[in-house]
């Protein structure tokens, strides 16, 4: 194995390790039975011709409107990191949209500050949604692109 693929290698099970225990931790917690929990995996948008491979988890009380996530992208040159946020979820029938500030762990080449929103748009059925995400700063701080990402999530 060449020292690239190494280091990607390590990188991945680094951001899956992180995510495991972070979804164990809130799946042991009281209110996870009154809760919806989903993993998600999915791609970025193409920029500098790489596309990134993306895992969220989210965590959502049933009687709240708040959905906590914890996610990462990896996969590229000088756009991995992880990202933890909370957004505003508004659900109607099948459709949702939510939007929140979050914190990433290091500025990247798209996303510029260390403080950033995320925007979500979807659609949910049988345990199963599918998501447009986007996370930029809003143009507070530097020339930041955002990330773009389209994701499949299994919902327990």
């Amino acid at each position: 194995m060449n020292t690239l693929n190494h280091v990607r290698f390590k990188n991945v099970a680094r951001s899956l390790s992180r995510l495991l225990v972070a979804a164990a931790l809130l799946s042991l917690a009281p209110l996870a039975a009154h809760a919806q929990t989903g993993i998600a995996v999915g791609y970025t948008g193409l920029h500098d011709g790489q596309r990134g491979r993306v895992l969220v988890f989210d965590y959502k009380p049933d009687d709240s409107h708040l959905d906590f996530s914890i996610g990462n992208i990896s996969h590229t040159l000088g756009r991995d990191t992880t990202w933890a946020g909370v957004q505003y979820e508004i659900v109607d029938r099948h459709l949702f949209a939510a939007f929140g500030p979050a914190l990433i762990s290091h500025q990247t080449t798209t996303l510029t500050s260390q403080y950033q929103f995320i925007t979500t748009f979807g659609y949910h059925h049988d345990g199963w949604s599918l998501a447009v995400r986007h996370i930029s700063n809003g143009g507070l701080r530097g020339n930041n692109i955002g990330e773009n990402m389209v994701t499949l999530a299994w919902n327990f």
